[in-house]
Formats: structure tokens, sequence, C-alpha cells
């Protein structure tokens, strides 16, 4: 494996925010822990790694090249020989540090559709972001998309060494269609990309919410000890209970203010769980409940 880049270290305009830290989360695993909520540090979104012997398994390489690069060296402490990298899904702030980790000599493998949805989508938002401001377009400087070489349609295992990583794809459409969620069974750590969010408004953009609650049960049954979410602080099975609890009572919500045929306004403050109406990027919700406002005015 050649050294970690070097090529975005040195410079300011690529570091990772200064909410960024490493978490140990078991006696193999790290999670990278992201904050904030705007686009600029990469709606907060996390990454994280395994290593056991020589070989390190990362999950995520975020948003942007600084993020990618930063964790490429905080793995290289370690010195593996092999390093393998998983997408757990196509959205541009967990796949755009890709080429960093690839270049690098990273094998990268994604559930199938997830390469699909990158394949037909990731060019043509890489552009839309570029456009949106400067500052956006400067922090992709250099992005370069990188595709996943190995694709899974059901479960894939990893081996380390003497610990593998379990690659999981929920079995139906949860966050999006191409989710892959990472099982440490050693540390019993669970990484589960954006099938889970923390303390944020889950973006539903791409979900099924039926088929999201579904995986989210599907993480309670591999009782994990502790969970790195996709946005939100590390966790517990206390919290996958909750994000359950909040996508039911919202499409119930919903579904029961579309019936009412409320106004705009109405159907937001009626959808919007009050106990979690202060949490992170309340934007998401209500870009998804207008959506389906439009969509049912015809």
């Amino acid at each position: 494996m050649a050294a970690a880049g070097g090529l975005f270290r040195n410079s300011s305009l690529f570091c990772a925010g200064p909410f960024m830290k490493f978490v140990r989360v078991g006696a193999h695993s790290w999670a990278c822990i992201g904050g904030g909520e705007d686009v600029l540090h990469s709606y907060g979104a996390n990454q994280g790694y395994a290593v056991d012997g020589e070989t390190c398994v990362v999950i995520d390489s975020g948003f942007h090249p600084g993020t990618a690069d930063r964790i490429l060296r905080r793995v290289h402490r370690q010195h593996p020989k092999r390093l393998i990298l998983v997408d757990t899904h196509y959205h541009s702030d967990h796949v755009f540090g890709n080429s960093i980790l690839g270049d690098d000599g990273a094998a990268i493998i994604s559930h199938e559709k997830c390469r699909h949805r990158m394949l037909s989508q990731s060019p043509s938002l890489l552009v839309k972001y570029r456009a949106r401001d400067s500052r956006l377009s400067k922090l992709l400087h250099g992005v370069k998309i990188t595709y996943p070489t190995i694709t899974y349609t059901d479960r894939l295992k990893v081996h380390l060494d003497k610990v593998e990583a379990r690659i999981i794809h929920p079995g139906e459409r949860a966050h999006t269609d191409g989710d892959s969620m990472v099982y440490v069974p050693e540390d019993r750590v669970l990484f589960s990309g954006d099938v889970l969010w923390v303390g944020y408004h889950p973006n539903l953009e791409d979900a099924n919410i039926p088929g999201q609650v579904r995986a989210l049960r599907q993480i309670i049954r591999l009782e994990p000890r502790k969970i790195v979410p996709g946005h939100g602080p590390v966790c517990g099975l206390f919290e996958v209970r909750r994000l359950i609890r909040y996508l039911e009572q919202f499409d119930r919500n919903l579904y029961k203010a579309l019936v009412d045929k409320l106004t705009l306004d109405q159907t937001i403050d009626r959808t919007i769980p009050i106990w979690a109406r202060e949490w992170k990027m309340r934007r998401l919700a209500e870009s998804y409940v207008r959506s389906r406002w439009s969509n049912a005015r015809g």
C-alpha cells in the first residue's frame, strides 16, 4: 500500500471540520464522528474503520478529499498492508472521498444497487454541488468519482485476520435500495450507514419508511453493543428504537394530514413529532413533507 496521499494534507481548505473526531468503539473498531448540519461540514456524516492484523476495512469515505485523507492518515498509523472500503450507499456525503482511498490501493465494495446509483447519479450530483457556491466548489476540488469494483447482493464476509466484518444488505429498500451495514461480531459493533440517524432528522428522499423500520429491527436482532450511525453520536439500541418510533409516528401523521387535506404549513406541523423538532437538519423532514403534499395535490 502506498503512503497516504499528501495532496490535501497540508491545506486548511480541506480540513474535515472542527467537529470531526475519532472514537474507539471496540478492540478493533473506530468511529469517525462528524458534526454540524451544513454542506460545508458534510452534513455531519460519519465514517469508521476496523483493523486486525494487516487488513483494514473502512466504512465510507466522506464528502470531500479532506475527510478521506484524514481517515487514511489515521489508518496508516496501524500499518495495514491491505485496505478495503465499503460504501454504505450512494449519497455524496458518504462516497465522494472514494478516490483518495482507491488511489492508495483500496478495494471498494458496495451493494450492486449502490454502484448502479453511483454510475447514474454521482457525476451529475458533483456538478450540481460545485455549481452551488464558490466555497463548496473549492471544497470539492480534486474529487474524482470512483466506483465500487466489487459488489454483492445479500451478505458478504470480509476476513481481516482473526476478525471478520459482515456486510449486510437489509433485503429491501430502507434508506436507499442499495444500503449496506457493517457488523464486527468480535467487537459487537455495527456501522449502520444512514439506516440509523441519531439526533438528526433522516433524509427520506430515497427511503421506504416501512423498509427502513424493518432494517432497524434487524439491527435490534443483532444485539450490537455499540452502533456508529450515519449521522450523530455513537449510540446503543435505545436510539434505534427511538428512530423506529419517529418513523412510524411521522408516517402515520403525514398520512392523516394528507387525508384531511391540511395546508402545507399545517401538514408539516402535524407530521414532525413534537419531541423530535429540535433535531438537526429539520429541513430534510420539511422537504419530504412538502414533496408528498405537492404530489397529493396533483
